[in-house]
C-alpha cells in the first residue's frame, strides 16, 4: 500500500485538503443544580428566635404607646396654655373696666347727676 506522504506530484500534496465547516456551537445543557438542604433549627435556636421576636414586639408596642401618650400630653398642654391666655386677657379687660368704673371723674359725674355734693374732706384714697 502506498502511503499518502510518499506521493509527491510537484504541486503540493496529492491529498485533497478538507475545508473545515464550522459546527454550530452547542450551549452546554444546564445541569440540574443540587437543591441545598435546610439544616433544621435546634430547640435552643427556636427559643432564641422566639424570645428575640417577642422582645422586639414588646419594645415596638411600648414605643408606639409612649408616643401616643406624649402626643396626648402635648395637646393637653396646648389646650391649657390657650385657656390660661384667654383668662389672662379676660382679667386684663376686667381690670381695665374696674379702673374706668372707679375713676374719680365718673364718681363726680354720678354724684352731680343725682344731686349730691362732694366734700373733699370726706374722701379717702386707699391704695393697695
Amino acid at each position: 500500500m502506498i502511503e499518502q506522504k510518499d506521493l509527491n506530484w510537484g504541486q503540493g500534496s496529492a491529498v485533497p485538503q478538507r475545508k473545515e465547516v464550522p459546527t454550530p456551537h452547542q450551549q452546554p445543557q444546564a445541569q440540574p443544580q443540587a437543591i441545598p438542604k435546610r439544616v433544621p433549627l435546634s430547640g435552643l435556636e427556636r427559643v432564641l428566635i422566639t424570645t428575640i421576636a417577642a422582645v422586639c414586639g414588646f419594645f415596638m408596642i411600648t414605643l408606639v404607646s409612649t408616643q401616643v401618650g406624649l402626643t396626648t400630653t402635648q395637646r393637653q398642654y396646648q389646650n391649657l396654655t390657650t385657656t390660661i391666655n384667654n383668662k389672662k386677657s379676660q382679667n386684663n379687660d376686667l381690670q381695665q373696666e374696674i379702673g374706668e368704673l372707679t375713676s374719680s371723674q365718673r364718681l363726680n359725674e354720678f354724684a352731680k347727676a343725682h344731686g349730691l355734693t362732694l366734700i373733699e374732706g370726706n374722701i379717702r384714697n386707699i391704695g393697695k
